[in-house]
């Protein structure tokens, strides 16, 4: 009873996600004129990344939860040798997409390659059924690593709430000689937790990195290093993202080290 209990409620709150990620592709052309943006992802792309989508959440709902695997990279040309996982974008961008969602470069990831939007949505739906799994099966691959113990949440995706970034927090507090960082517009969500337990609680090899895009309002009060998009990069003094972390991890600067940084947007 207490495996479909389980079930009903993790079917609940996929259906949830699904309704609001719809209603926010919905809003999408109101919110493009209203926003005046200019170039990016048009209304049509945007349908057909949800329709994708909600076909692939709906095939992996139907599988049982021990077909299921986590998919964690070891990297790629962008970001070099590092451990990764990622979400669905938008659909764990609740609230958090407005402007971005027309330029997401993980949009254009996932109409491009087949293997990466079923990735990201298997780990996503992987997150809804079994929350305990997800983690599990995570710490489970780090523990493994050998070398280059650097691990990256969220090439897409993002916090999705505050128990799950207490679980990211404990998975660097029990790997202290792995290096942490993520990017997230859920500043809510982080600062929250800095209420509650306080800034210093978040262990030095996980850093968090509040994201910045046009229209997106960034709430800062403990300070946390930014990362910020700009059209023009004549007169930046941030730290530039030279576009491959592994760059940054071997300087020891940049986002892995919580320096705040920059980057054009593209």
């Amino acid at each position: 009873m207490n495996i479909i209990n389980t079930l009903v409620n993790a079917t609940k709150k996929i259906v949830s996600y699904i309704v609001k990620a719809k209603k926010e592709i919905e809003i999408s052309a109101k919110l493009r004129k209203a926003m005046d943006i200019k170039g990016g992802y048009t209304i049509e792309t945007l349908k057909k990344f949800y329709s994708i989508s909600e076909s692939l959440i709906s095939y992996y709902m139907g599988l049982q939860i021990d077909q299921l695997k986590i998919c964690i990279t070891n990297g790629n040309s962008k970001i070099g040798h590092v451990m990764n996982v990622s979400l669905l974008p938008i659909f764990t961008c609740i609230n958090n997409c407005q402007g971005c969602r027309f330029f997401c470069y993980d949009i254009k990831a996932c109409m491009q390659y087949k293997n990466v939007i079923m990735a990201r949505a298997r780990n996503t739906v992987l997150l809804w059924r079994d929350r305990d799994k997800f983690f599990e099966l995570i710490e489970k691959k780090i523990s493994h690593r050998r070398k280059n113990k650097y691990f990256r949440w969220h090439v897409a995706g993002d916090i999705i709430d505050l128990d799950y970034f207490e679980r990211m927090i404990e998975i660097a507090r029990r790997h202290p000689d792995f290096i942490f960082w993520t990017y997230t517009k859920q500043y809510t969500i982080v600062n929250n937790y800095c209420d509650k337990y306080g800034k210093n609680s978040i262990p030095s090899n996980f850093s968090i990195m509040f994201s910045q895009w046009d229209g997106i309002e960034i709430v800062n009060p403990y300070n946390f290093p930014e990362f910020r998009v700009y059209d023009d990069m004549e007169n930046v003094k941030e730290h530039v993202c030279p576009g491959n972390c592994e760059l940054c991890l071997k300087a020891k600067t940049g986002c892995p080290y919580g320096v705040t940084s920059a980057v054009k947007k593209h």
